[in-house]
């Protein structure tokens, strides 16, 4: 593969970063979807898993899942529902199969591809007959789940653009089954046929998610994001569904209140 594509479909993580703001502000709503663009600032470079990610300061834990896992598990799941090899897939958008592999086991994440190269392989996936509905718009948004995972995995998120889970849209909703699909293995539906049901994180990170959701739902970040952390939190248990993140989120003193209940449900 020349420097080029290698420039163009897997940039280095902070030139990434730099550039989510600039691909997804516009973009994206152009494909149907509003612009959430993931991390507002600059991330230090995190693709040298495992390595150190900061929960509190002066603690340290050891991450160890890959930083795009979630990407990865769209683009194999939309390859298998189109039938073909990664190596078909490597031929058709002019590049490795190693750097297909690398996207697919998430260690090349969706968000160190700018989004002319994320427009190309959605378009390949389509013009090979995917059956996943794997878009662009698709794509984009599990880059940025990736990026919500793996910055709180890290300590650096700063939760200024993230994925809308606590919408009661079809963005949110397709959001919400990304990130269960990642945290406890419930398929999305039109990902069954084609993909195994298993959490994508290992343990300790699972844990990890888990402890920073409930310090974010307890106001770690302030009130006006503890019911997103709440809607986390509940996602840790497959929930909440379309139908309950208006009241359960949208509804104020009353909807955290829910959230609160679900929670420790779901705790017990």
């Amino acid at each position: 593969m020349t420097a080029s594509l290698v420039a163009e479909f897997c940039q280095p993580m902070d030139a990434a970063c730099a550039s989510i703001a600039r691909r997804f502000h516009g973009a994206l709503d152009r494909h149907g979807r509003s612009a959430h663009c993931g991390l507002a600032g600059p991330m230090t470079a995190l693709t040298g898993l495992p390595g150190q990610a900061r929960v509190q300061p002066g603690e340290n834990v050891l991450a160890t899942s890959p930083p795009g896992v979630i990407g990865g598990a769209v683009i194999q799941a939309a390859r298998k529902s189109a039938c073909i090899s990664r190596r078909k897939l490597a031929r058709m958008l002019a590049v490795s199969s190693d750097a297909v592999r690398r996207w697919e086991d998430g260690t090349c994440p969706l968000f160190c591809v700018p989004y002319d190269g994320l427009l190309r392989l959605a378009a390949a996936l389509d013009e090979a007959g995917a059956k996943t509905g794997c878009d662009v718009a698709e794509l984009g948004l599990a880059s940025q789940c990736d990026l919500l995972v793996t910055g709180m995995l890290h300590g650096t998120e700063d939760y200024a653009e993230v994925p809308p889970i606590d919408q009661d849209s079809a963005e949110g909703e397709a959001a919400r089954d990304l990130l269960r699909w990642a945290l406890v293995g419930v398929l999305p539906e039109r990902y069954r046929p084609f993909a195994t049901a298993r959490p994508f994180l290992a343990a300790h990170d699972l844990i990890t998610f888990t402890t920073v959701a409930r310090q974010l739902g307890a106001g770690s970040h302030g009130s006006q994001l503890a019911s997103y952390g709440r809607c986390l939190a509940a996602l840790m248990a497959g929930r909440p569904r379309s139908q309950d993140v208006a009241s359960l989120a949208g509804n104020g003193d009353h909807g955290s209140r829910r959230l609160d209940h679900m929670a420790q449900a779901d705790q017990a």
